[in-house]
This record gives C-alpha cells, sequence and structure tokens, in this order.
C-alpha cells in the first residue's frame, strides 16, 4: 500500500505574531530610543538611562527564541 504524506499547513498561530513583535518590534524601539539618546547627548543631554534602555530593547530580541516554534 502506497504510503500518504499529509502536509500540516503552516498556519499561523497566537504565537507567530509574538515571535515576530518580540524579533523585530523591539530592537527597531530600541534603535529609536538609543537614536534619542545620541541626539539629545549631542546637545549636552547626556541621559545614561535612556541609553542603557535602547540597548536592553535590543537585547530584548533574543527573547523571541524563548517563544516555542510550531
Amino acid at each position: 500500500m502506497a504510503e500518504v504524506q499529509v502536509r500540516h499547513r503552516a498556519g499561523l498561530t497566537w504565537r507567530t505574531p509574538l515571535r515576530m513583535a518580540l524579533r523585530f518590534g523591539l530592537p527597531l524601539i530600541g534603535m529609536v530610543v538609543f537614536g534619542d539618546a545620541v541626539v539629545r547627548s549631542i546637545g549636552g543631554d547626556i541621559s545614561h538611562v535612556r541609553f542603557t534602555l535602547g540597548v536592553v530593547l535590543m537585547a530584548l530580541s533574543f527573547s523571541a527564541r524563548l517563544v516555542p516554534g510550531r
């Protein structure tokens, strides 16, 4: 008898948008915050908290790997 292969639909689950937001959204926001801190520091308003927040948001993109895949 011939074996029938069943292909699973690569449908979106609720985790897919979560992974995309963690993978692309947080680093994008982090770059905006970090860039704003750089521009403000040129004017003399150096805020270490903004620099740190930008770097932490960019580093959180690795948390997308913690969300299980399909």
